[in-house]
């Protein structure tokens, strides 16, 4: 476990080139197995998954249930990974974390500016008091100012006086954090970082073009819905709705008078988005709740339902964009994933709310067993795992042992593609 859970410091693995990114969400609990490969990508290597127990809307809210299904997605992408794992980078969904921007300060002992002053200054915004029983997870630059000159992406080596930093500080509030540890603790695993979901989705999923364009990414999970704005390559804003795709379950199983089993099993069998995607002659056979009754149901009365719901959670989206401050010059447009977003006619529906184009985020990035996890419901466990990555390839940037057991191992792979 780092230090204190909020990337200051990062724990190596036992297996120096593992990383496994858990995803805890409402509907689904998975696992992804990575390999950190001698150039420096990700083999996927192992994955492992389970519907939730004991969360609501993303949260935690029956410890014991909760143990239970992690312990159980752990053992399964063990055994396809064929290694033990010792650590993981767990995520925390947008509802429970927030974002604001802070600026911090740094005389400067010497006139040109060395990484340690970057560092010195980057601290400055750790030190600074926040409201209530929040705690920092990540302190993102947005830009650096030297002398009172901003728009600075990296200050190293300039001359100046004052060094200067505004910063987005992602936070989330203890009792959250403290609930997710101890889970973990009873599942016997270590948390070697947590990440807000929004950002390790957007690692997953987004390319750097679009992040400097402008984009907003959409995660649309079963219990909650995150959003993430990026403009410049930088995060402008991040934020959660307590809405998704098991409310358009409960929303069919209350209009069609069917049991949220079936509601489920229709939704996934038959759901559009978009009525106007649908025939309107097309019939659906649906169990009346209570009887063993059928009852044959025009498949548009499911498309009115659907519609109704997922207009409601894009226009949602939408209002937290426009009120976000950043939602202009968005020309890379929208990203919609997450479990829920792989009904036919989100993208469509998506178009409509937005008026942006839009596409479906598939994790990028990665390679090996990339299969397995090519759909939209595993990109935050892919970019937990992509996440770290990250760390680990910082880490050993920063030890010249593991810098250059690194290069060895860049050269060996180079050897035997050229001699196989």
């Amino acid at each position: 476990m780092p230090a204190d859970y909020r990337g200051e410091e990062v724990a190596v693995s036992k297996h120096s080139n593992q990383v496994v990114g858990l995803d805890i969400g409402s509907t689904k609990i998975s696992a992804v197995v990575g390999e950190v490969t001698p150039e420096g990508g990700l083999d996927i290597i192992g994955v492992g998954d389970r519907p939730a127990r004991g969360l609501r809307k993303g949260v935690i809210v029956d410890i014991d249930s909760a143990v239970e299904a992690i312990v159980k997605v752990m053992k399964d992408a063990e055994v396809m990974a064929g290694v033990g794992v010792d650590g993981v980078y767990v995520g925390i969904s947008g509802g429970q974390i927030a974002a604001s921007p802070i600026e911090g300060s740094l005389e400067l002992s010497t006139k040109e500016v060395t990484p340690r002053d970057v560092q010195q200054v980057m601290a400055t915004t750790r030190s600074l008091t926040l409201a209530g029983n929040a705690q920092i997870l990540h302190v993102l630059p947005v830009e650096f100012q030297l002398d009172g000159v901003g728009g600075i992406d990296n200050p190293t080596g300039m001359t100046g006086s004052k060094l200067g930093v505004w910063a987005q500080v992602i936070t989330a509030t203890g009792p959250a954090i403290n609930t997710l540890l101890r889970v973990l603790d009873l599942a016997k695993v270590e948390a070697r970082d947590i990440v807000a979901q929004p950002l390790a989705t957007a690692r997953a999923v987004l390319t750097e073009d679009e992040k400097n364009l402008g984009v907003v990414l959409i995660d649309i999970g079963g219990g909650s819905t995150d959003i993430a704005i990026y403009r410049s390559g930088t995060l402008k804003y991040v934020s959660g709705l307590m809405v998704g795709g098991n409310h358009i379950t409960h929303d069919l199983a209350v209009g069609l008078r069917t049991p949220v089993a079936e509601a489920e099993r229709l939704k996934k069998q038959y759901g559009c988005a978009l009525l106007t995607l649908m025939n309107a002659d097309d019939m659906v056979n649906v169990q009346v709740i209570g009887t063993k009754a059928i009852q044959p149901t025009p498949r548009k009365l499911l498309g009115e339902i659907i519609e109704c719901r997922v207009e409601e959670i894009f226009a949602l989206a939408l209002r937290q964009m426009q009120e976000s401050g950043v939602s202009e010059g968005l020309a890379a447009g929208v990203v919609i994933t997450g479990g829920a977003s792989i009904m036919p006619g989100m993208v469509e529906a998506a178009e409509v709310v937005f008026g942006l184009p839009v596409r479906h985020g598939l994790p990028l990035y990665i390679s090996g067993l990339a299969d397995l996890v090519n759909n939209p419901m595993y990109t935050t466990g892919v970019g937990l795992a992509l996440y770290g990555c990250d760390q680990l390839l910082a880490a050993e940037a920063a030890s010249p042992h593991h810098a250059g057991l690194r290069g060895a191992l860049r050269r060996m792979a180079a050897w035997f593609q050229n001699f196989s």
